[in-house]
């Protein structure tokens, strides 16, 4: 469940003509939340976020979802086709609840600079904790078909599963048959569809297809899973990674 910050020192910004660049977000967060700065939680969110956008593929996406995830970065997904190109399959933003952060990382990380953060520790942090995040997945590539998302899924969940709950678990089985059993035959995923992938409170991972709720399932060992695609030690973007390291790391430094 989402919480709302109340009681926050509002801050106005002027509203940029264009969606704000990857690069330029990461200034934004350079340049406004340092050590003498503000934390990201005595600051109010705007109902109209400023979306944010991806340079490779012109998608675009909210600097918000809800009253308070706020966007660490964004990546994208890319296949090898038979072993002769690459294509783009979607594109990412993963989200993290700014009061969640403070209040779970910013007691151990919050005093220390940037240097003296090891960023690997930060995210095995960011993922063992139960702080509410989501990854957004845009659909790019026009002629994916849900049948291919839910076999790419049993392939790179799996592999997690295995990584993290030993290989023979009859449970981690029974896990990935549920988590991709969601992902029906019957829904459609054009150019532009939206799969939301969101742990919530107590580890649950709540799965929405165009706004849509299709499922949710109470596992840790599932929600580290899935957020160890994008920012674990193989993510699918590794620069995306880099720049959500340096972008938590300014949200909890006081």
């Amino acid at each position: 469940m989402l919480r709302r910050r109340l009681g926050c020192r509002r801050r106005r910004l002027s509203r940029p003509r264009q969606p704000i660049s990857p690069r330029c977000l990461k200034k934004f967060f350079r340049s406004n939340f340092n050590r003498s700065s503000p934390v990201w939680g005595s600051l109010s969110l705007s109902a109209d976020p400023y979306p944010v956008t991806d340079p490779k593929t012109g998608v675009t996406f909210p600097s918000v979802l809800g009253d308070s995830r706020r966007l660490l970065g964004i990546g994208l997904r890319r296949k090898c086709v038979m072993g002769l190109k690459n294509i783009d399959v979607y594109t990412f933003g993963v989200y993290a609840d700014i009061g969640d952060i403070n209040k779970v990382l910013g007691e151990k990380y919050g005093k220390a600079s940037a240097s003296e953060i090891e960023n690997k520790d930060l995210i095995d942090d960011l993922m063992e904790s139960d702080i509410c995040m989501t990854v957004r997945l845009q659909i790019v590539y026009g002629r994916l078909s849900i049948r291919s998302v839910r076999s790419a899924f049993a392939e790179s969940v799996g592999n997690r599963l295995q990584k993290f709950g030993g290989s023979d678990s009859t449970d981690n089985k029974e896990l990935l048959q549920w988590f991709t059993s969601q992902f029906k035959d019957e829904f459609k995923i054009p150019q532009g569809s939206i799969i939301d992938l969101s742990r919530e409170q107590d580890h649950v991972l709540r799965t929405t297809i165009d706004g849509k709720e299709v499922g949710s399932i109470q596992s840790k060992l599932l929600c580290r899973s899935i957020l160890d695609l994008y920012i674990g030690d193989d993510p699918f973007d590794r620069r995306a990674k880099e720049d959500i390291e340096l972008n938590l790391a300014s949200c909890i430094q006081k």
